[in-house]
Formats: C-alpha cells, sequence, structure tokens
C-alpha cells in the first residue's frame, strides 16, 4: 500500500453512479472516476486513486474518501500503513463482537445452538421486516408457527464465517490483507464478546432492541446518512428529518428524535412474502413496527442519556450522547467492564446452558471455571 499524502487538499468531484442503487444504498450512490479525479489533480499520483478506491470498482465514493480522510487522526495530512492497519483492527474487533451480538438475535435461548424455531424467527426478522415477534421465546416460536424444535447447528460455523467475512471487510473497507496473527487477535474479541454474553442476563421483551427489532425498525433507530440503510432495513419511506443532521450539525434535536421514532415505529402492512398489502381502494393499510413497550423503551434510553423528559421541548442529542444511546440500543453499553470481578457463581440461571456450551468448546475464561 501506498502512503497518501496531503490527503485533505485533493479536489473531490462526486457524480452520481449509474446503476448503484442497492438494498443499502436505495438511491445510488454518489462517486468520482478516474477520469475526473486525474484531471482535477494533476499533480498527484494515479496510485493514489488506486489508494483511494479500496472496492476497486472504479469509483472514488463519498463513504471511501471519508473513511480514508478520517484514518488521519494526527491531522498531518498523510495517510500511513500503520494508521490505515490500526483503524482496520479497531474495526474488525467491533465488528467481530457485533457478530457475536447478531448470533444472540438468532439463538434466542442463548445456549449456543440454532434451531429450526430460532431460525424461522430470524427469517422473519430479515425477510419480512415490519413484524412485531421478535421478543417472542422460543416457545412462543413454536407454537404460532406449528413446530416442533429441532437442533440445526453450533455456533462454530457461524464464527469461521464470521471470520471469512471480516477478511472479506478489511479488504473491501481499508484495503488490507488480513495476516494470521490479526486474525488470531479477533478471535479472542470474539471469545471475549461470548464471556460477556454471560452476564448478560435480559431474554425476550427484557433483551436489547437489537436483539428483538424487526430489521426495518433497527435500521431506522440507528442510520445516520441521508438515504443510506445502516443495517440492511428500509428506510425508502419519507422520515420527517433528516438522518445525516448528525454529522451535519453536531447534534439531532428534540423534534428529529421525535421524527426518528415515528419513523421507526410506523409503516405499511405487508404479507409473508414482505410485499405492501393495499386495500380495495388502492391505498396502503398502516401497520405498526414496534410494540408499545419497545417504543416506551426508546424513549427511556434516551431520557437516561439526555437528563430531559422525552415529552418536553428543546432538548437535543450531541455526537457523544448519541453514541450512548446506540450503544444501549445494541445493548452494548457498560460491556467494557461487565466482567470484572465476576465469577461462576455471578452468572444467573439463564446462562447456565451458555456456560455449558462455552466449557465444552474450550472458549470458558478462567474466571469462570
Amino acid at each position: 500500500m501506498t502512503d497518501i499524502k496531503g490527503i485533505h487538499n485533493l479536489k473531490m468531484e462526486f457524480k452520481h453512479i449509474e446503476n448503484s442503487q442497492t438494498a443499502w444504498n436505495p438511491n445510488g450512490i454518489e462517486g468520482c472516476d478516474k477520469e475526473t479525479f486525474m484531471r482535477n489533480n494533476p499533480k498527484v499520483n494515479e496510485s493514489i486513486f488506486k489508494e483511494l478506491d479500496i472496492d476497486k470498482d472504479g469509483y472514488i465514493t463519498e463513504k471511501e474518501y471519508r473513511r480514508t480522510c478520517a484514518l488521519d487522526k494526527n491531522r498531518d495530512g498523510i495517510v500511513t500503513d500503520e494508521e490505515r492497519n490500526k483503524a482496520c483492527m479497531e474495526q474488525m474487533k467491533e465488528f467481530a463482537k457485533r457478530d457475536i451480538d447478531k448470533w444472540f438475535c438468532i439463538d434466542r435461548n442463548r445456549d449456543g445452538f440454532q434451531s429450526n424455531v430460532e431460525s424461522k424467527g430470524w427469517d422473519i426478522r430479515c425477510t419480512n421486516g415490519k413484524n412485531l415477534e421478535g421478543a417472542l421465546s422460543n416457545d412462543e416460536l413454536a407454537k404460532k408457527y406449528n413446530m416442533k424444535e429441532e437442533i440445526l447447528e453450533d455456533m462454530q460455523s457461524w464464527l469461521d464465517s464470521g471470520i471469512e467475512s471480516l477478511k472479506s471487510d478489511a479488504k473491501r473497507m481499508y484495503g488490507v490483507e488480513l495476516s494470521q496473527k490479526q486474525i488470531i487477535e479477533i478471535k479472542k474479541e470474539q471469545i471475549k464478546q461470548l464471556n460477556t454474553w454471560l452476564m448478560k442476563e435480559g431474554d425476550n421483551q427484557e433483551s436489547s432492541f437489537y436483539q428483538q427489532l424487526n430489521l426495518d425498525a433497527y435500521t431506522r433507530l440507528m442510520s445516520t446518512v441521508d438515504n443510506e440503510a445502516c443495517c440492511g432495513g428500509d428506510i425508502c419511506e419519507f422520515s420527517n428529518f433528516s438522518p445525516s443532521n448528525l454529522e451535519k450539525n453536531g447534534k439531532y434535536t428534540a423534534e428529529e428524535m421525535k421524527a426518528r421514532l415515528a419513523w421507526a415505529e410506523n409503516s405499511y402492512l405487508v404479507d409473508d412474502n414482505g410485499k405492501t398489502v393495499y386495500d380495495e381502494n388502492g391505498q396502503k393499510i398502516p401497520a405498526k413496527m414496534m410494540t408499545a413497550k419497545q417504543v416506551e423503551m426508546y424513549k427511556e434510553i434516551v431520557e437516561s442519556v439526555t437528563g430531559k423528559p422525552w415529552d418536553s421541548d428543546g432538548w437535543e442529542v450531541s455526537e457523544k450522547e448519541w453514541g450512548i444511546i446506540s450503544e444501549k440500543i445494541n445493548g452494548t453499553y457498560g460491556d467494557d467492564t461487565r466482567l470484572e470481578g465476576k465469577t461462576r457463581a455471578d452468572i444467573p440461571q439463564n446462562r447456565q446452558a451458555l456456560l455449558r456450551f462455552l466449557e465444552e468448546k474450550g472458549w470458558l475464561y478462567e474466571q469462570f471455571k
């Protein structure tokens, strides 16, 4: 890789890329092609274009350019290999932890195995993203869909697949080929998060938003870039606010936070195939994407961070506060210190199955033996 000098002085000209609409970017992507880049930066070596075009699709997207600029932590105008690798590893470790949390969106009884009932719940959460079933237990799901629960697989294949995805992400997002040493570091992060889950007691209706919300509602609560679905859910319907205002203004207003919740809560009825349902007059049928309890949970999270009543006016959410709100929504707030001073005796009853699983796999931390 090449060190990139003068990163903040490059003249970028972003234009709409034809046929760039995807589920993650439903309105397409803005990018700068090589010809435009070299014309606007005639003194720059074309190798810099290749470094900035991280996914090698022939365009430098706004996201690729912003991400590379962000690597220059000391603001000296140079992005070095060391900075790139450090940022890449920080991101991949976060992804690894998040992949464990994602596993437990499927594994609702937290026993280390995926059942046919849990797989059914996961498919519904992802393919029909406007359902209200995310907080149901395995027994409730099995009864609703008349299923007899059977084990399909344990999380080993999930973890192995996760490592392969992270190798691809590192290459796509940072242009970094992960070394075996880096992969071992990432695997240690996976095991740390698994042990942390021994202390995460809430399940079903008491679990985090990440565990129980359908994909569309969760995406609308978390997206911070206009027209870009951070988690793959539906963001196409009118939201009455701009998710990118946090970056533009350094804050969200109370009105914007309330509009966000209304956006996440309210949608239109869809069928089992995820298709919008219309009434006899050709009108969309309103539907809820969050339960009343989930709505109140969100309000309580925001109030706990801002210190202001949700129904009042004039309060704001700063970038720092948004970070805390996001961690609480994801159920990761306090994870860094969750294991401190804990022993086997502290593990709650509803984590004994996970304890046995980690013990059998040899992944259990010494403090719990």
